[in-house]
C-alpha cells in the first residue's frame, strides 16, 4: 500500500464515520489493519456498530482507554497529570 492510498483510506474513514476518533492503519495480526482509537466507551460502541469488519480489505479494530468510559469522563479527563513532573522521579 502506497502512502498515498493509506492517507486515502484514512480520510474516507473520517468523513465517514467521524473526524473526533484517531484512525491509523498500521500492521497487525491479520495483516493491515485500520485502527480507530476513540476517546471513550460510549464513541467506541456507537463507532463499533457502524463499521464493517473489514474496510478495503483492511481487518477493522476499534480501541478506547479503559478507564474512560463516557463522553462526559472524557471532557473531564484532560492527560495534564501524565505530564507532572512528580510522577517520574528517580531519587
Amino acid at each position: 500500500m502506497t502512502p498515498l492510498e493509506r492517507d486515502n483510506i484514512i480520510l474516507e474513514a473520517a468523513l465517514e464515520w467521524g473526524a473526533d476518533a484517531m484512525y491509523d492503519v498500521r500492521n497487525g495480526s491479520l495483516g493491515s489493519t485500520l485502527y480507530i482509537d476513540c476517546s471513550c466507551k460510549e464513541e467506541s460502541t456507537y463507532i463499533r456498530h457502524k463499521v464493517p469488519a473489514y474496510f478495503h480489505g483492511l481487518y477493522v479494530v476499534v480501541t478506547y482507554p479503559t478507564h474512560i468510559l463516557t463522553y462526559d469522563e472524557a471532557e473531564k479527563f484532560d492527560g495534564a497529570h501524565y505530564l507532572d513532573p512528580e510522577l517520574y522521579n528517580p531519587s
